[in-house]
Order: C-alpha cells, then structure tokens, then sequence
C-alpha cells in the first residue's frame, strides 16, 4: 500500500501526540441541536489542534452508556501542528474510573499513530474508501468509529444485545461529533457508505478484531 505503513495483527506501539488540554464547550446544547445540519464543503482550512482536541474530549466523556466497544480512530489531513496520519485516540478517562472534579481540567488527550500517509495519499485513499465521495477527500479531519468484536461478544446482555448495544453507542458518539463541532463553529458530514476492508486498512485496524462503523467528516465551512 504506497504511503502506508501496514500494520498486520495487533497495532505495534506508535509514537504518541499530545493535543492541548481540551476546553469545556456550553453547557446548552439546545442551539446548537437547533441549527444541526450536515455540512458537505469545506474549504482548506486547517483544523485547530484545540479544536479537534475539544471534540475528541465531547466525544469521549461522559463515559459509555451502553457499550464500552467502539474505539475512535482519527485522520489527520490537515489539522494545524498535527502531522498527515492515521491515530488512535486514548481517551482521557474510560468508563468505571472516578469522575472529573467539578472545575478540574481534563488531560491532554494523546493521540497514538497507527498508519503513516503523506498529505495526497491520505486524502486519495480516504475518499476511495468513502465510495468516491468528495465530502470525505475534503475534510480536514475524518472520524473512523469501529467496534471490539471481543467487547461486543463480552456484553453482560449476551452477545446479541451487545451487537445492538455497540451500534446504538457508535451513534451516541457520533451525534456528540455534531454537537461539539457546531458550537464551534466547524461543520460535520457523517458518512454510513464506505468498503469495509478499505476504511481498515486506512486507519490501521485488524479486521478480525476491530469492524469499522462509521465515517464523520470534519471541516472548516467553506
């Protein structure tokens, strides 16, 4: 794969990228839930590394509320001061740990590289696996959800209610991308059409582990 680094089986430990401290977005979401829209251009600005720090932190906090499966991988087109890569992202705090103080700054969040793309091959290959679609060759950021199959099978409902369980908490994180995006003013296109083994091999998962979901496009309005 020209511009990749393969990653068979397990992902090999990558080196780390620490985003700043993510920001407490408003505590109404009212509005922004309001204005809600898929959003499909975008110009070619780059991301803030706070922002996407900031949506990231929304979209794994608080913790999960049905399933602890999905795992949030993240494309890094063009996001100021982070390089061209496919990352996984290690949450501030899991479900089960203690909860934040009121008023206490939450960690930085890191980032952890599985797959290494120059700028063009990840676009190319980003869009190719998205059906073609320009949405996801555009964006400054895409969004890979995928689920455990371990995780899922583990559910205490049985495994057949964590099937369920898992979609239904992809789409909780999902919707916490719109919301943290609007109040930032970012917009956000989510994608359900995409090759499975292309969007693995695109963020590095391995396929008999991990099933990719869901794709969210994320971008500067244009």
């Amino acid at each position: 794969m020209p511009g990749a680094a393969p990653v068979p089986g397990a992902p090999p430990a990558s080196p780390a990228h620490a985003l700043p401290p993510p920001r407490a977005l408003a505590a109404d979401p009212l509005p922004v839930i309001a204005r809600r829209r898929s959003l499909r251009r975008f110009s070619a600005e780059p991301v803030s590394a706070q922002a996407l720090a900031d949506i990231l932190h929304a979209m794994t906090s608080p913790a999960p509320q049905l399933s602890r499966a999905v795992r949030i991988d993240v494309l890094t087109a063009t996001v100021a001061g982070v390089p061209p890569a496919a990352w996984r992202v290690e949450p501030t705090a899991r479900g089960g740990d203690a909860p934040t103080e009121v008023g206490a700054i939450p960690a930085p969040m890191r980032l952890h590289r599985r797959v290494v793309h120059d700028p063009a091959t990840l676009r190319r290959r980003a869009r190719a696996a998205a059906l073609d679609q320009d949405v996801i060759g555009d964006a400054a950021v895409v969004f890979v959800l995928s689920l455990d199959r371990d995780a899922l099978r583990a559910d205490p409902a049985g495994a057949a209610r964590g099937y369920r369980h898992g979609f239904i908490e992809a789409g909780l994180v999902g919707e916490r991308i719109y919301l943290a995006a609007g109040g930032l003013g970012l917009g956000v296109c989510a994608v359900g059409a995409f090759y499975d083994d292309e969007a693995a091999a695109l963020v590095g998962l391995d396929a008999e582990r991990e099933w990719p979901v869901h794709f969210a496009a994320l971008g500067v309005p244009a």
